[in-house]
């Protein structure tokens, strides 16, 4: 911002100095590198001295233990087998242990979800175990998210019969409290839901066209208590979407925020290309402090999304993937981006980037990726190549590996401090500085911007936000002012 003032042949420019945004990590860390197998990251928990992540490795469902400074402890945990891809697993930390829940594709009948209890040190605890108490008439039974409400957890699924959404509540003894319960029977369900606790209540969301005919897709919601009482389904999204993915869901210790992939229709061809990603606040109680929030709207398509919150601010991260002019997919252009949002879903800072390419394998998913350890994010994230087939429509992944990084939390802004001219007398300018209270501003001065030959004159503290300032030299010559933050 800047002001001009020029009285007898004086100036007054505001040029705004303020602390700059994090934005990246200094390094990444190698969680899973072994190329000859695929490796892809499907969620991260925090157990207060160390990380879990899980994985799906080469058939294998997995855990690995990641030190604070980013070393790997101990070897690969292995639980499970056979998640299918996107992998059918999700993880969280309790009281005392970690969760890890996945379904198995090989289970041809009867029960194919298990959890397994991982210990802070990395040992199991006791033997895998079902995730429902018998199949009776639901088909196979998907495992999309878990989240503990500090005691027990609540696994969210949904069965292939028909694609409703079930939840399940488990005690941190790995007995299964109460029996499965509905949360959603809409027909056309979505491939995917997310779920977090908030102060009282889980928050379950998806992405559902409600029975409607084409695809028609809405984000919902449903509370569920911590005792396992799903209340009624809501809607949240308001734009219809032609197609869905998987969602995201933080809670900010006052309100809930979904994030959700939309993408205008119509689609061509079967092929989605214009993805962006929507968001809305929910209350504790189901009201709307706000309407749908279109928070990233870049060229290309964005998906996959991770949040989490850090006591001020939310971080958004999601996979970023670029088409052709004639709808091929470009093997070149896709990355992992982040995005800093306030609580009211506004973005502050730019976009950025976080991982660069390791060999031949650029980011690609953020698959549960993301949490707040109570100091600053952590990340886990796929990286990887992308094989498409002559018409340029994604076939595969050729090669993949899992990396962590930390990231800074947020530091937003400090609002740009405002000079204010006083009086002019008698070869004295006086000035009022008005900033951040308790903050340290320096204001110089240049008669000459043409060689840009600033001189400090004054540097003080902001004190209740203002001090003042007088020029004494201010004769009939150019003059020209600028106020910084220290």
């Amino acid at each position: 911002m800047k002001t001009k003032l020029r009285p007898f042949f004086v100036m007054l420019i505001l040029l705004a100095g303020f602390h700059p945004i994090a934005t990246k990590a200094t390094t990444i860390f190698p969680i899973a590198t072994n190329l000859s197998l695929l490796e892809f990251s499907c969620g991260i928990a925090f157990g207060g001295t160390n990380y879990l992540v899980a994985m799906e490795v080469g058939a294998n469902v997995v855990g690995q233990r990641v030190s604070t400074n980013g070393t790997l402890q101990d070897s690969q945990i292995s639980v499970g087998s056979n998640p299918g891809f996107p992998p059918n697993i999700a993880l969280a930390f309790g009281q005392t242990n970690y969760l890890l829940a996945w379904s198995d594709n090989s289970v041809s009948s009867g029960v194919d979800m298990f959890g397994q209890f991982i210990s802070r040190n990395g040992a199991k605890i006791g033997s895998k175990f079902n995730l429902l108490s018998t199949q009776g008439s639901h088909g196979f039974q998907y495992v999309w998210a878990l989240a503990s409400d500090g005691t027990n957890f609540l696994a969210v699924w949904q069965d292939n019969n028909d694609g409703s959404f079930y939840g399940q509540l488990v005690t941190p003894a790995g007995t299964l409290s109460g029996s499965a319960f509905l949360i959603s029977s809409q027909l056309q369900n979505g491939n995917g839901a997310a779920v977090t606790f908030g102060k009282t209540n889980y928050l379950v969301v998806w992405q559902s066209n409600n029975g409607s005919m084409g695809n028609v897709n809405q984000a919902f919601g449903e509370f569920v208590s911590k005792n396992g009482s799903p209340g009624s389904l809501f809607q949240i999204g308001q734009t219809s979407s032609e197609d869905q993915n998987p969602l995201a869901v933080a809670f900010d210790g006052t309100n809930y925020l979904a994030v959700w992939s939309w993408d205008p229709p119509p689609e061509t061809g079967g092929s989605v290309t214009n993805w962006d990603l929507y968001g809305r606040q929910v209350s504790q109680t189901g009201a709307f402090p706000g309407s749908e929030l279109q928070l990233v709207t870049d060229p290309g398509s964005q998906s996959f999304p991770s949040l989490a919150f850090d006591g001020s601010n939310y971080l958004l991260a999601y996979s970023d993937m670029h088409w052709n002019s004639n709808g091929s997919f470009n093997k070149t252009n896709y990355n992992i981006r982040f995005q800093f949002f306030n609580r009211s879903g506004s973005a502050f800072g730019s976009e950025f980037t976080n991982f660069p390419s390791q060999k031949t394998n650029a980011p690609i998913l953020t698959l549960n990726g993301l949490l707040f350890d109570g100091s600053r994010f952590v990340m886990a994230a796929t990286l990887g190549t992308i094989a498409t087939d002559a018409g340029g429509n994604i076939t595969g992944f050729p090669s993949s590996e899992v990396y962590g990084s930390f990231i800074p939390k947020s530091t937003p802004p400090t609002p740009p401090p405002q000079l204010t001219s006083l009086i002019y007398t008698n070869g004295q300018f006086s000035l009022m500085l008005t900033g951040t209270a308790s903050t340290n501003y320096v204001i110089q001065v240049s008669t000459n911007l043409a060689v840009n030959n600033w001189l400090s004159v004054v540097t003080n503290t902001a004190t209740g936000g203002t001090f003042s300032f007088t020029d004494t030299h201010a004769t009939n010559q150019n003059r020209f002012y600028r106020a910084m933050q220290k």
